[in-house]
């Protein structure tokens, strides 16, 4: 183990942390809503001179491991803090303060821990494994952390790292390592030493590709998300509902929602109230879905649901629960009471097939019927219905929201040619 020189190891630990801490702050001044950063930050910096302090005091050595402890400390706590706050969880300013000046106050009050290296060592370790198991479940079970193909690999690192860690106490309990000249001198130190290089490059690295791909599934999620309401946009509708269907039985079905007189509320409230309206609908409708099912705004007051199949419930009677939940809504816009209520039209796969454009056909033909019938109410799909109402003249442009061909505008001018004069 001649190779392994822990001056050398310390020096490297150094200089990677600095970079680190370095990386993470221009992270930080370019985009404020990565938190987690302006965390790790002066949690790596701390580090960095954590290491480099017992090096930088040989004529002080109990100085050094006071400081080194008190700097070790603080880095675990700001370390800490950065996977709370990677993982959308609160974050204890009083932790990042407290915990190294209970450091401090322990090393002052037990003198073992400033004239044996070793007993520092098993403290830091103790310390060390605590932290990485707590922040292995932190990244774990952060909010959308799951959804991140390094979680899993670097909650597995982190806890391996403490498992180190507490080899480390065992083994320093049971046989102490020697001491030259007040410093710790024994294979298993270098091993340890290495061992931390190692950790620290793997946070250096993992940390930045977390970072990048939390950023990268916000744009995401934005992209596949309507800014109003919160629920997936039409894009991402299409695209999930597709990939449910592969694998739908044939109760699955998909609903077309549409808010009664959508027009008449902007005309007499303002377009502020139809966007109160639309959000308190979506919230509405969301908090009585079930798991699996699928939600989406598709159009302007028209929103899209696709529930797969459940023998223990009949889905007609949870949209019509749906229904009745909106028409008890009620909302305050100008000092005045404002109601809503939706009319449903629903297609099943056993009666318009798995091809989604059909579904959507079919349950925008069960939409109109519902309307004609009155509003406000649940219309299943049946062939009986007339499907050339979403047919064009020719009779071969079906309309389709896969390619936002959902037109009511066709269906409108088609209904006017009948009925006009």
């Amino acid at each position: 183990m001649e190779l392994i020189s822990v001056p050398t190891i310390t020096l490297c630990i150094f200089i990677v942390m600095v970079a680190l801490s370095v990386a993470m702050a221009i992270i930080w001044h370019h985009n404020r809503r990565e938190t987690a950063a302006a965390f790790w930050a002066p949690g790596f910096l701390a580090g960095a001179c954590s290491g480099l302090t017992i090096t930088l005091m040989p004529h002080a050595p109990e100085v050094g491991v006071i400081v080194a402890s008190v700097l070790n400390t603080l880095s675990y706590t700001l370390s800490w803090s950065a996977y709370r706050a990677f993982g959308s969880r609160q974050v204890y300013p009083s932790a990042i303060v407290g915990l190294p000046l209970a450091m401090l106050l322990v090393h002052l009050l037990f003198p073992a821990l400033r004239e044996n290296p070793n007993n520092a060592v098993m403290l830091q370790s103790t310390l060390t494994c605590i932290f990485a198991t707590s922040n292995a479940f932190t990244l774990y079970f952060g909010k959308g952390n799951s959804e991140l193909s390094l979680t899993k690999p670097l909650v597995g690192f982190l806890l391996l790292h403490a498992t180190f860690h507490a080899a480390n106490v065992i083994v320093l309990f049971n046989d102490p390592a020697p001491l030259v000249a007040g410093r710790i001198a024994s294979t298993w130190f270098k091993l340890f030493m290495l061992e931390a290089f190692l950790n620290v490059t793997m946070i250096a690295t993992s940390s930045m590709l977390l970072i990048k791909e939390r950023s990268e599934q916000r744009h995401r999620i934005a992209s596949e998300t309507d800014m109003l309401t919160g629920v997936a946009n039409r894009r991402a509708f299409v695209q999930r509902t597709d990939t449910a269907l592969r694998s739908a039985g044939e109760g699955a079905v998909l609903a077309i929602i549409d808010l009664d007189h959508f027009k008449s509320i902007n005309d007499e409230f303002g377009h502020q109230a139809g966007d109160l309206a639309l959000v308190e609908f979506a919230r509405t409708v969301k908090g009585r879905l079930p798991h699996d099912a699928l939600f989406g705004r598709v159009g302007g007051e028209e929103f899209a649901v696709f529930i797969p199949e459940n023998p223990e419930r009949s889905v007609f009677i949870l949209l019509d629960e749906l229904r009745e939940a909106v028409e008890n809504t009620v909302l305050q816009c100008q000092g005045r009471p404002l109601r809503l209520t939706v009319s449903i039209g629903v297609a099943t796969i056993a009666k318009a097939g798995v091809n989604f454009d059909n579904l959507v056909a079919a349950a925008d033909c069960a939409l109109y019927a519902a309307k004609e019938d009155g509003r406000n109410r649940v219309t299943m799909f049946s062939p009986t219905m007339r499907l050339m109402k979403v047919l064009e003249n020719d009779g071969e442009k079906r309309v389709g929201l896969a390619e936002q061909r959902i037109s009511r505008r066709m269906t409108r001018i088609y209904s006017a040619k009948k009925t006009g004069p």
